[in-house]
């Protein structure tokens, strides 16, 4: 559960507007994190929350 991996996934995701498309309608942070372990990121949705309230 990587904040690297995190931050990778999410610069990947800014860079590749499909992929951005299914995390802007991703339901919450477990489906984000789902998307991202289907293209070879892990971290937890709880990672994802803690990186996004800054």
């Amino acid at each position: 559960m990587s904040k690297a991996q995190l931050i990778a996934f999410l610069a990947k995701a800014e860079a590749d507007p499909a992929l951005k498309q299914k995390v802007d309608a991703a339901v919450d942070a477990s489906a984000v994190a789902d998307l991202a372990k289907a293209e070879g990121f892990l971290f937890s949705p709880a990672s994802l929350s803690r990186h996004l309230r800054g």
